[in-house]
């Protein structure tokens, strides 16, 4: 009896927050439906058409598509596919920068993507982590990881442990893209027009905070620095967090100053194992 009143509680709250997203909608003009020019980049085009579909993580697709074309990367690592949106961003930056592109999810996700240097994984990402070295061997497929995109469970002990699990794969200016970072049940996009999501805790930030032994208000947006990174933070649409390496220049040629002494800064797959430089 417990369970199906919680089920029912649950069922009604749903339909609540729905009712609330949908009359705010109602009144609010989205500013997508004005008149949009194309830029002729195709690339930031496709991506700009697609974020006027209102989704939890479409005000950020421009967003990741810049942060990752602006590094070059020669290898993304994108935890959590789900519908495929972000999947679609980095299709378009590995297809311009030449990267290899590897998507990792629980679910089956084979028809996010066509591109040739794509190669997704089906698998808890904090397992296949244990594997990457050895599965990076069997691709013939070179890292460190330039660009980690990590927007999975949204639980705070399985993103601490992405976090301890996936970094000490980064390259040496490794950006890190996470979503959620603002999350709760309702949440606001940029045009004014709202979304149901669920209150996690506070489950990514909070992550974030024990990590870099820092706190941050996640409700505003913020550029901070700390332990060796440039943290940019968009506070809309569910929270958007990137994180840069960054050496400061006093600092240079000094002990890493990220605090990740087991992180990777020069590593490739040969024949027969793994050098590290």
């Amino acid at each position: 009896m417990t369970g199906l009143v919680k089920k029912l509680r649950e069922r009604i709250n749903g339909f609540a927050l729905s009712s609330i997203a949908g009359i705010n909608n109602a009144f609010v003009q989205p500013k997508s439906k004005e008149k949009w020019e194309p830029s002729g980049f195709a690339e930031l085009d496709e991506i700009t058409a697609r974020s006027l579909v209102g989704t939890d993580i479409s005000d950020h697709l421009i967003v990741i598509f810049v942060e990752s074309i602006a590094l070059q990367p020669k290898l993304i690592v994108e935890l959590g596919v789900r519908g495929g949106e972000s999947t679609f961003v980095f299709e378009r930056t590995a297809r311009l920068c030449g990267s290899n592109l590897v998507s990792v999810d629980i679910s089956d996700c084979h028809g996010a993507s066509h591109l040739e240097t794509w190669h997704f994984v089906r698998k808890d990402d904090v397992l296949f982590a244990s594997e990457f070295a050895e599965w990076c061997q069997t691709k013939r497929t070179n890292f460190p990881i330039d660009v980690l995109f990590i927007d999975t469970s949204h639980l705070f002990e399985h993103t601490l442990k992405e976090f301890e699990s996936w970094f000490p794969f980064l390259s040496a200016n490794a950006k890190v893209i996470l979503h959620d970072t603002n999350m709760n049940v309702l949440y606001r996009r940029r045009n004014g027009t709202m979304g149901v999501a669920w209150n996690n805790d506070r489950g990514v930030i909070r992550a974030l905070e024990v990590f870099l032994d820092r706190k941050f208000d996640e409700t505003t947006d913020f550029i901070d620095y700390h332990k060796g990174w440039l943290i940019k933070h968009y506070h809309h649409s569910l929270g958007l967090t990137v994180l840069q390496r960054f050496e400061l220049p006093e600092k240079k040629n000094h002990q890493n100053p990220s605090g990740f002494s087991n992180s990777v800064s020069t590593m490739s797959i040969v024949d027969g194992g793994v050098n590290q430089h």
